[in-house]
């Protein structure tokens, strides 16, 4: 049988580790004030952004929209210049963020080696799983991007990945509820599928469109010059 202090400091041991794990589990899908599940009203809101960096990507089979924020020229809320965030890519899915990419500003992240990125993450979403693959993220459906990942923390349906992009040159981090991207990459396969098979229907819809433009624009001018016109 355990002395009764030795009993009490590994109970207080094991409060303390069921503490740490609870609350890297309520941090594990969130990036500061932004939680995955929230509206793009709430986002607008938190950001201060403006309509110029939202766009509507498809409406079918489902309302796949991006907010675009970069807090530095924002006027929003600008972030002070110590902080390394230089862009953050909101992606939703039916009115519900799916998905939080955020991209570092390269001088403010000079010479900070990847165990010191991993530590500072380490201290809000728990035990990382360390990784030197390289993978390559170039598919239809994404912007081009070929990405190193460094580490990586998952609980439950959401995962945390520390990454390296070639393209922008900097350290990145995605917030990604698994379950509602598989949800969002399969709708977005279905749009483009029913973008090609639309595409025929929209270009003669187009045509007919200028065409009728350019006929009642020859029809006002007409008029107008008929009524005006003296030999």
């Amino acid at each position: 049988m355990l002395p009764i202090r030795v009993a009490f400091q590994w109970t207080c041991l094991l409060i303390v580790t069921l503490a740490a794990a609870q609350a890297s589990a309520e941090e594990s899908g969130k990036y500061r004030e932004f939680a995955l599940g929230s509206t793009t009203a709430s986002v607008f809101e938190i950001t201060g952004s403006r309509s110029s960096g939202f766009r509507t990507l498809h409406e079918r089979p489902s309302l796949l929209q991006e907010l675009v924020w970069r807090p530095r020229s924002a006027a929003g809320r600008p972030l002070p210049d110590v902080d390394p965030v230089s862009e953050i890519v909101f992606s939703f899915h039916d009115d519900r963020l799916y998905r939080i990419v955020v991209h570092y500003d390269r001088a403010r992240t000079a010479g900070l080696t990847h165990d010191d990125l991993i530590l500072a993450l380490s201290d809000i979403y728990g035990a990382a799983v360390v990784s030197s693959v390289r993978s390559d993220n170039r598919d239809r459906f994404q912007p081009s991007d070929v990405t190193t990942p460094i580490a990586m923390w998952q609980n439950d349906d959401t995962v945390v990945s520390l990454f390296w992009s070639d393209y922008r040159a900097t350290f990145g981090l995605a917030v990604v509820s698994r379950a509602q991207d598989a949800a969002a990459r399969a709708a977005f396969a279905t749009a483009v599928a029913i973008d090609e098979r639309d595409a025929p229907a929209r270009e003669a819809a187009r045509r007919k469109k200028e065409a009728d433009a350019l006929e009642a624009a020859d029809e006002r001018a007409r008029i107008t010059n008929k009524g005006a016109f003296r030999p």
